[in-house]
């Protein structure tokens, strides 16, 4: 019975660990040709773990299948265990270095709100903009980013990060709509306090949603650098049940088929979302910063094909998994720096800041 038991415990682990495989190979299938793909990408830390465990329990039943196991684990996986996973030991240090630019990235949620400062319902977007105020990036890109202007009551978040001495931004101007004198502008942005030589918006959706490629050019130590943001399609899992009582984890088991359905067709999206920003990098005259949400895992394809020929700053200079977006699964790193190979990575931190429902990244960079 025993024998009979281990051997249908190794068939079990031998279907995990295929499974385990396919999810290995998500950087190179495109998901318009194999779009499960994307849904591998995500499971793939859990179905790492999932399959280490496995080769553990099989080391106690055969040892030299076990070995072989692991490496096979080990280095079919290594691209996106290194791609998931940053093996650095670091500190990070609040003043920079006066050679060194700072750059944050942060999907604010549109700040949460717009009210008055002096409104208990504005507390999120002040602590928001006091974070801001505490790491003093350069230059900051924003996912999500709305703003209110000539309203009688609420407040615009453009002339507050004026007031912090980001006087110089470009917004993408995804939607713009009026309401009476009110003008209220969506999408992504970039702010600095360095003057922008240059910018440009370059439309990257050719749907209902629409979404831009941002670009800035500014000059460190009298060299240019073009600065890149956008905001990936969401894969808008929920949109349908804003009113509708249960956790979120609640909701994603009832709606399995729907999400699953939902997480491929956006992945296909971001695929050819992805072919046009990189089309747009590879022509750029300078030195390139990418900064942005791509609502992509470091397993993905859309990850893989826009860090072509760039550097991820958290990889370089971070610690752990990086998480960036914690209302899920806590092990999605979706927003992300990605310096070109000409600039050094200084540091690099995920601040945990649970005012937004995503984690901003900062970094510092100068040139080699």
């Amino acid at each position: 019975m025993k024998k009979i038991l281990k051997g249908v415990w190794i068939i079990i682990c031998c279907v995990i660990i295929l499974v385990y495989l396919l999810s290995c190979f998500t950087p190179y299938i495109p998901p318009e040709k194999f779009s499960f793909t994307s849904l591998f990408a995500i499971l793939f830390p859990y179905l790492f773990i999932v399959t280490s465990f496995c080769c553990i329990t099989v080391f106690f039943i055969q040892k030299k299948v076990a070995m072989v196991l692991a490496l096979v684990i080990i280095l079919a996986g290594l691209k996106n265990i290194g791609n998931s996973v940053a093996f650095n030991v670091s500190k990070w240090n609040m003043p920079k270095s006066s050679n060194a630019l700072r750059v944050m990235t942060w999907n604010c949620e549109d700040f949460i709100n717009s009210f008055p400062q002096n409104l208990a319902q504005a507390e999120p977007r002040v602590k928001m903009l006091n974070a801001l105020h505490l790491y003093s990036p350069d230059i900051l890109c924003l996912q999500e980013f709305k703003d209110i202007e000539n309203a009688s009551f609420f407040i615009s978040v453009k002339r507050e990060l004026d007031s912090l001495g980001y006087i110089y931004s470009f917004i993408s101007n995804d939607s713009v709509v009026h309401y009476k004198r009110a003008v209220v502008t969506t999408g992504s942005a970039i702010f600095s306090r360095i003057p922008l030589t240059d910018s440009g918006r370059i439309n990257i959706s050719n749907t209902e949603l629409n979404e831009n490629l941002l670009y800035g050019d500014i000059r460190l130590n009298n060299q240019p650098i073009r600065i890149f943001t956008a905001h990936l399609r969401s894969y808008s899992l929920y949109a349908d049940t804003t009113n509708e009582p249960g956790n979120i984890y609640e909701m994603t088991y009832k709606r399995k088929h729907n999400v699953e359905y939902k997480i491929r067709e956006t992945e296909i999206v971001h695929e050819k979302e992805v072919a046009i920003i990189r089309n747009v990098i590879a022509k750029s005259p300078y030195p390139v910063i990418y900064c942005g949400d791509i609502n992509s895992t470091p397993a993905s394809y859309t990850y893989n094909t826009l860090k072509t020929n760039l550097q991820d700053a958290f990889l370089e200079k971070g610690s752990g998994i990086g998480v960036t977006f914690y209302k899920l699964l806590y092990t999605l790193r979706i927003d992300v720096c990605l310096p070109d190979k000409k600039l050094k990575v200084l540091q690099c931190t995920v601040p945990q800041l649970y005012l937004s429902d995503h984690f901003p990244v900062v970094a510092d960079v100068s040139w080699k």
